[in-house]
């Protein structure tokens, strides 16, 4: 063996030796970037793996709370507020019905969730006069957008209803 000015050692009788050497920046780029694979795999793995528990824990949020109503798709394609001072609430129940206020009557409807799709049925609805012109087309209007729900999102304080273009038709909050 000879010893070669660059510090590789040659042996004299392999004449096929490959006599390259990856400088040591080269071999550290190497280590590098397959740790940033795994990292990525990483990652990966945990926000698309876990999307069971979101949907898991999207539900349990959804049937926790009383929600009430925040802002609502009018007639005209357009989220607006809610009424203040006659309040329309929400109760998801663990047994897939949601009732609540829709500012003069009270209603009650099935609804079934899917991962994150939601359907609800027609709701039934008490009678009662209400003199409010306003309250009452806020309510005929969220009678017609519960059932246009199609998907929902859930965190700790909001709720939001989408259709099936992916507009919000409802907004509930936490009071």
């Amino acid at each position: 063996m000879t010893d070669d000015p660059e510090g590789i050692l040659l042996d004299p009788e392999k004449p096929d030796q490959d006599n390259t050497q990856a400088p040591q920046s080269q071999k550290m780029g190497i280590a590098f970037y397959g740790a940033l694979v795994l990292v990525g795999m990483l990652v990966f793995l945990i926000v698309f793996m876990n999307v069971p528990g979101i949907r898991a824990s999207a539900g349990i949020l959804l049937t926790r709370n009383t929600w009430t109503l925040q802002s609502y798709l009018d007639p005209g394609g357009v989220l607006v507020p809610a009424i203040t001072g006659s309040p329309t609430t929400a109760r998801f129940g663990t047994d897939g019905k949601v009732s609540g206020s829709a500012g003069c009557n009270h209603y009650i409807a099935n609804y079934t969730l899917g991962d994150l799709a939601i359907s609800i049925s027609p709701p039934e609805m008490t009678e009662r006069y209400c003199e409010n012109h306003t309250v009452v087309q806020q309510e005929s209007v969220y009678f017609s957008d519960l059932t246009k729900a199609v998907e929902f999102r859930v965190n700790k304080s909001n709720l939001y209803l989408y259709d099936t273009s992916g507009k919000p038709v409802l907004v509930f909050e936490i009071p």
